[in-house]
């Protein structure tokens, strides 16, 4: 295992690596799925982090912002399943965070 920093298209391409989807998207496509699923507003206050267990951790930037996705996360799901496939993305963990 590698110490130190870790670029985070490596890590998010690890992590799907071991969920066995058969295509690794990379960090990038991840990103614009996030953008396009979230929308362009939202995604300036966001930035997807990790996958763990089929759940897209995303760090937020306020807590105006984590209420405003909250309650858009059932429709952003649903559009990130279109984007990512069925089986990569299974759930969103909103939570404040360096972005």
């Amino acid at each position: 295992m590698k110490n130190g920093p870790v670029a985070i298209s490596q890590a998010v391409e690890a992590v799907l690596r071991g969920l066995g989807s058969g295509k690794v998207p990379q960090a990038d496509s991840l990103s614009k799925a996030w953008a396009k699923s979230a929308g362009g507003n939202s995604a300036k206050h966001t930035r997807p982090v990790d996958i763990k267990d089929g759940v897209l951790i995303v760090h937020v930037d306020s807590s105006g912002w984590l209420h405003q996705l909250t309650m858009e996360k059932i429709k952003i799901l649903s559009q990130m399943k279109e984007e990512m496939g069925m089986d990569v993305i299974k759930d969103i963990k909103l939570r404040i965070g360096e972005i």
